[in-house]
């Protein structure tokens, strides 16, 4: 009776599949522990490579970077050639008395010799200060006059500060001598009187 308790049990295990596994071959199973070991030495190549391949890696992309400069910096604009604002020409003094100078700069452009722009200068060589200033200039009819508006129309006393502005003359007969006549009002500021002063000169220049 026990012998064929025994044969039930082991039928019954085995439909279960809860008996002992059968030995499985070491060959046909790897080893974990063994796998690793084994692995060692390409690992081990694979760190060294790591210290050393970004080092020759960076110098070959630094040495390409550098030539992709030199290139492009071969291709870069040129430097911007300097204005050419014509001919220089020397400052002159239009007209001075004991109370007032006035000077002018000359500038002529190469492609337009017919048009000269003029910048006056207005200096005031009293101890009083001029206010309302104003300045009028007048040409012959072969002449063409344009005045830009004056900086400002206060002059400080004792040369302590100017006013500017700006001529633009055109020669219709180029060669020409250039004839002006220019004049100058003004009156003391704070002054208890209207009295307008004014100043008049005739200027001539060769254009």
């Amino acid at each position: 009776a026990s012998q064929a308790a025994k044969n039930g049990t082991d039928v019954l295990m085995d439909i279960l599949s809860l008996g002992t596994p059968p030995a499985q071959s070491s060959s046909s199973t790897p080893d974990i522990f063994s796998l690793s070991q084994n692995q060692k030495s390409p690992v081990a190549s694979l760190d060294g490579l790591s210290t050393s391949s970004p080092v020759s890696a960076r110098a070959a992309s630094s040495q390409a970077a550098s030539s992709i400069i030199d290139l492009l910096d071969g291709l870069g604009p040129s430097p911007p050639a300097p204005e050419n604002n014509g001919p220089a020409y020397p400052s002159v003094v239009a007209f001075e008395s004991s109370s007032l100078r006035v000077m002018f700069d000359f500038l002529k452009s190469p492609g337009n010799p017919q048009i000269t722009v003029i910048k006056a200068t207005f200096t005031n060589l009293s101890s009083n200060v001029y206010a309302d200033f104003v300045f009028q200039a007048a040409v012959p009819k072969f002449l063409q006059l344009h005045l830009d508006p004056a900086s400002g129309n206060t002059l400080p006393a004792n040369s302590s500060g100017t006013v500017t502005q700006t001529l633009r003359v055109t020669n219709s007969q180029h060669g020409k001598l250039i004839r002006s006549m220019v004049k100058m009002f003004w009156r003391k500021a704070k002054s208890t009187t209207s009295h307008v002063n004014c100043e008049d000169d005739r200027f001539f220049w060769k254009d």
